[in-house]
């Protein structure tokens, strides 16, 4: 819960609405925690033995701007850059998030098995796509692609950005077990991604 301190994450987070977060037209019916239902497959960037190397053009000042402000290489910048805007999400924000989860380690392996950029259960990845190893989720275009849709998706289930940020990361059904009682986790996850992507997300 975040008592008090609720208010003030409140008026931050009035900021997210205004955020680009477009929302599918339909929500996916598969709730990945659960697994319940039928995993729905999309399409994924590319398979990693399909990708060409080193074979982007200029980079745009935009990418390189992300570069700079959060100490990241250039490429990576381009790729989470591309896959925010063709998901239609602030770009700053999901810089922020990856900060938050990863610190832009796209070896990052959390403590139940999350991993990459935006920390992706195996699990919740095969109920986007059921091609999709543990080992292709270390690809940072796959990983960004597949997290932002998951993103997407639990925004449009609690129909708040705030809420849909902290089900991405505490999962949907603790965070839908702690809402029934009453109550939010005392965690300031939400307002840290908020304040790492700045301005951009005020």
């Amino acid at each position: 819960m975040f008592d008090k301190d609720w208010s003030h994450e409140n008026r931050l987070l009035c900021g997210a609405v205004v955020m680009a977060l477009a929302i599918g037209a339909a929500a996916l019916s598969v709730d990945a925690e659960t697994r319940s239902g039928t995993p729905s497959e999309v399409a994924v960037s590319r398979d990693l033995r399909d990708r060409p190397a080193g074979n982007r053009g200029p980079i745009d000042p935009e990418s390189a701007g992300f570069a700079r402000r959060f100490g990241v290489d250039v490429d990576l910048a381009v790729v989470i850059h591309e896959q925010a805007k063709i998901a239609g999400v602030e770009p700053a924000l999901v810089f922020g998030l990856i900060a938050a989860e990863s610190g832009f380690d796209p070896w990052a392996v959390g403590r139940h098995g999350e991993r990459g950029l935006l920390q992706i259960k195996p699990s919740t990845a095969r109920a986007y796509d059921r091609r999709i190893t543990p080992e292709m989720l270390h690809d940072p275009e796959i990983n960004v692609e597949l997290g932002l849709r998951h993103l997407k998706r639990e925004v449009e289930y609690f129909g708040d950005p705030s809420l849909g940020l902290m089900s991405y990361h505490m999962g949907r059904a603790r965070l839908k077990r702690a809402l029934a009682d009453g109550s939010l986790p005392a965690n300031r996850y939400v307002e840290r991604v908020l304040s790492s992507c700045g301005r951009d997300c005020a």
